[in-house]
């Protein structure tokens, strides 16, 4: 028997906001009549990182999963089958049922970022195999989002990274992805006339900005940074045992 396993069709972060999912929800939010066990949901076109990904929620179709995952914990997220799916123009909204649970869900609160990823069981003809695990932390790809980072590439970096540090992998995925990016100004202030907002460190905006400030976070949980690469050549590993030129040694 061949068992095929999950391709994804989208993924991104979102904020959960209170209100009925019957209207638009929040830019970067999405709503649920019912957090413990919803059977409507409502998700904005643009997710909390600012990126359009419309076209990615209604390809998703009915008998599709949708899995709701908190960012604090891998065991506290819950399951729904898709039963049907509205395009609603800048948000999309979908019917679904409860399919299941992990061992530490608790219904999410307000104004909390979750990870929204919807799943199918068999990829459209033509596309890449079944999504790994690492394509939840990943930019967006190219497939299926054209412009995205190459698959291939996206790949070849978890094949060496993921099992080592997930978020090191994520982060260097995030920075490969903001190179294929056109780079922004880089702004320390933005005023509006009526009031002025500060960046502190200054950053970079747009799209570019966004996934600099992505792959940043990611690499916020990485404990052992490499300060410097390591000595390779004959001079440096010569050089790297001989003394200080200004005659002090530590060690005799």
């Amino acid at each position: 028997m061949t068992v095929t396993a999950p391709w994804t069709v989208t993924s991104g972060y979102w904020d959960t906001q209170s209100g009925a999912p019957s209207s638009p929800p929040g830019a970067g939010k999405y709503r649920a009549d019912n957090w413990a066990a919803p059977a409507l949901v409502a998700v904005s076109g643009q997710d909390g990182d600012g990126y359009d990904r419309q076209a990615g929620l209604i390809a998703i179709k009915a008998g599709d999963t949708i899995i709701e995952q908190s960012l604090a914990n891998s065991q506290n997220f819950q399951q729904w089958t898709v039963v049907t799916v509205t395009d609603q123009g800048t948000w999309a909204q979908f019917a679904v049922t409860v399919a299941g649970a992990g061992s530490a869900f608790a219904a999410p609160g307000m104004n909390q970022k979750w990870l929204l990823q919807a799943v199918e069981v068999a990829p459209p003809p033509g596309q890449l195999p079944p999504a790994e695990p690492w394509v939840a932390w990943a930019p967006p790809l190219d497939p299926p989002t054209a412009g995205g980072l190459p698959y291939n590439l996206a790949a070849s970096i978890a094949d060496v990274w993921w099992d080592v540090d997930p978020h090191y992998c994520a982060a260097l995925q995030w920075e490969a992805y903001a190179a294929t990016l056109a780079p922004t100004p880089t702004v320390a202030t933005v005023s509006t006339g009526a009031q002025s907002v500060s960046y502190s460190p200054a950053a970079p905006t747009g799209e570019f900005g966004l996934a600099m400030q992505r792959a940043a976070w990611h690499r916020s949980f990485v404990e052992d940074q490499l300060l410097s690469v390591p000595l390779a050549g004959a001079r440096d590993r010569a050089m790297a045992d001989a003394p200080p030129p200004w005659g002090w040694w530590p060690y005799g």
